[in-house]
């Protein structure tokens, strides 16, 4: 009933009606008999919208900053592990390139419906002071989903290089690829992102995401990265070693959820 212009709704028992406010005073509240108000929650992210009954899987408006002016449209993926997981980045074909420089990375990218980076400003708004899951899934050419569950994740604001962070466990069928590889300079927590134009990973002789042509949080330089050339022989060891080529990758998604 209350949409995005407005802030508070109220109800009158006695007349049955009902109306709308951007705001609201005390007053209003003490004065008027048989009005009841109730304050309008917009959606912070894909699990607020789960909450609130929607069960489709599809792409919907959220509003991670706390303001109804700045939303963002993303995909919800209502369906794994009992939905609410909003999509951080989600590609299905190469008709959009992940070669984007800082401001690009930095303010999201793409569309939601095929192939989006949602925006590192956004990712730290939908993680700063929570603990969030981060779900990955690569979708190989035969069909087959393999996915890795991490229990925490977030990321830090821009002055901070929108450094990395992963913790606890980590489950599922592709492997763990990012937090605890078995080799410290191919583990990515704690990493800063680094873009063509910003250099900030561990690669003393070079920049990894000039030579891996896309952007990422870069170690010495991976053994899992998500951004590279879509279905190109140059995109090597996105989820080593389970999947070693892009040519064999139909669909890869990161997907965030509260706890």
């Amino acid at each position: 009933m209350c949409k995005n212009d407005c802030g508070f709704y109220g109800y009158n028992i006695i007349l049955k009606k009902c109306r709308l406010h951007k705001e609201i005073y005390t007053s209003e509240i003490s004065e008027e008999t048989g009005w009841k108000y109730y304050s309008h929650i917009l959606p912070t992210d894909c699990r607020d919208l789960r909450e609130d009954g929607y069960t489709n899987t599809g792409v919907y408006e959220i509003y991670p900053y706390g303001n109804s002016s700045l939303s963002v449209r993303v995909f919800c993926d209502m369906d794994t592990m009992d939905g609410g997981w909003t999509a951080i980045q989600k590609r299905v074909d190469g008709t959009v390139s992940f070669e984007k420089n800082w401001g690009e990375y930095k303010n999201g990218f793409g569309a939601p419906e095929t192939n989006i980076w949602i925006g590192n400003e956004v990712i730290h708004q939908l993680t700063k002071g929570k603990s969030s899951y981060l779900y990955v899934s690569i979708t190989l050419s035969n069909g087959s989903r393999l996915y890795e569950l991490y229990d925490r994740f977030s990321v830090s604001n821009e002055t901070e290089n929108y450094k990395l962070f992963l913790a606890g466990n980590a489950t599922g069928s592709l492997g763990d690829s990012i937090l605890n590889t078995g080799y410290s300079r191919y583990d990515l927590s704690g990493m800063f992102f680094t873009t063509s134009d910003r250099d900030n990973d561990r690669y003393s002789t070079g920049n990894c995401a000039v030579e891996y042509k896309g952007g990422w949080w870069l170690n010495h330089c991976y053994y899992g990265f998500l951004n590279g050339p879509w279905s190109s022989t140059n995109w090597v060891f996105l989820w080593y070693p389970t999947v070693t080529y892009g040519t064999s990758v139909k669909e890869t998604m990161m997907l965030i959820k509260r706890h």
